[in-house]
């Protein structure tokens, strides 16, 4: 009968320096899966050694104790399961797995072993929860099991509205409170989890409410603006690869993310028409797009292969288009598709329509997000109706 091995991973992503400390992982192979469990164990590069593990620090020999007491934790469960005949599954293993951390680790420990070990969520989902535990390390108010209690929660929240982000290289920008609401949140939801797997009986959150809030208006560019983009005159070809890209997300509407998954194989030509649908990787709802005679031009020019590029760097050659085209915004990917909401709504297109454009859960979700260009939709829509009954 074939059982899981174990083994440790120092700095999986490959981000330790001498000066940066990166994490020790116990990883748990089956049938060609693998699964990575956080020892919380962080070191430099120069303090881990392959056959030795943690070196070159005075904590080393208590630290190697809690790796080797964790790893031989693991062991033992799977040495046992073999021993009854019991066969090993994924779904036993993330249960001893959150029994054992309950037991052994903090709250902040348990958290981000559970991220890790979900399947249902995406990856590009599981980076956004990641965001959790490690504003909770910040914080330090609710780190252990006991933490978990109705004054921590409200402390935390106050540390969350005091709580700066860098804008830019140096700009302090205090958190939005979208954002608030979103800890929140993630919070609310694996403490729920932690319940359910009968890990704690604290819920902090059964007397308390924080309400989202209205956040303000998220960047979009005008018509004008766009046309000026559209026009403006760049000296690369990947400033002018970037350009292309930008007006392709204002015309459809596709996230950076969705746009980077585009093929031609998602296109159909129906009456005339192109057709582009499928699945948000962000969230997986669908979306249905009829491609406007400008993106069509766009994917000619290209061969129907997008010159997509990382969005890092194309978010930072964004703002040279943008300086260039005298726009005093700070571009981003994300601007293109609010843009393509904007223009969307201000044709007249129903907000039921446009939510199955952007693939949102629902037409809830696309009014929310611009109710403003909404009330100005409806204003225009009565200049036009006393237009026409001025004529009467």
């Amino acid at each position: 009968m074939k059982t899981a091995t174990t083994r440790f991973v120092f700095d999986r992503k490959h981000t330790a320096t001498k000066d940066k400390k990166a994490l020790v992982q116990i990883e748990i192979l089956f049938e060609r899966k693998k699964k990575y469990v956080s020892t919380g164990v962080k070191v430099y590069k120069n303090q881990w050694h392959e056959k030795h593990h943690v070196c070159n620090t005075d904590e080393c020999v208590a630290l190697n104790e809690r790796l080797h007491g964790m790893k031989g934790h693991i062991d033992d469960y799977l040495t046992g399961m073999l021993r009854r005949g019991e066969a090993f599954t994924w779904q036993k293993m993330e249960a001893f797995l959150g029994q054992a951390a309950a037991r052994r680790g903090s709250f902040i420990d348990w958290v981000t072993q559970a991220i890790e070990t979900r399947h249902d969520i995406r990856e590009t989902t599981r980076r956004m929860h990641r965001k959790l535990p490690r504003m909770l390390e910040r914080c330090g108010i609710l780190v252990e099991w006991e933490d978990l209690t109705k004054a921590n929660v409200l402390r935390f929240d106050d540390f969350l509205h005091g709580t700066t982000y860098t804008k830019g290289r140096h700009e302090r920008r205090p958190l939005e409170v979208a954002s608030i609401h979103t800890y929140h949140r993630l919070l609310k939801t694996y403490i729920n989890e932690a319940i359910r797997r009968e890990l704690t009986d604290r819920n902090p959150y059964a007397a308390l409410h924080f309400d989202r809030g209205e956040g303000p208006m998220k960047g979009f560019l005008t018509e004008e603006e766009l046309r000026r983009v559209a026009v403006v005159q760049l000296p690369t070809v990947s400033l002018r690869n970037v350009r292309d890209l930008f007006l392709f997300q204002c015309y459809t509407g596709l996230a950076y993310s969705d746009m980077a998954a585009f093929s031609r194989e998602k296109v159909l030509e129906r009456d005339g028409r192109y057709i582009l649908s499928g699945e948000r990787v962000k969230t997986g709802k669908g979306y249905y797009v009829v491609l406007l005679p400008q993106a069509v031009d766009i994917l000619e020019r290209y061969g129907w292969r997008l010159p997509v590029i990382s969005n890092e760097k194309y978010n930072a050659y964004l703002k040279v288009v943008a300086q260039g085209a005298g726009i005093d915004k700070p571009v981003s990917s994300h601007y293109a598709r609010r843009t393509a909401g904007m223009i969307l709504l201000n044709s007249g297109m129903p907000v039921e329509v446009v939510a199955k454009v952007l693939g949102h859960s629902s037409s809830r979700t696309t009014e929310k997000a611009y109710a403003k260009i909404l009330d100005r939709t409806v204003e225009q829509s009565y200049d036009r109706l006393m237009d026409r009954l001025g004529r009467i």
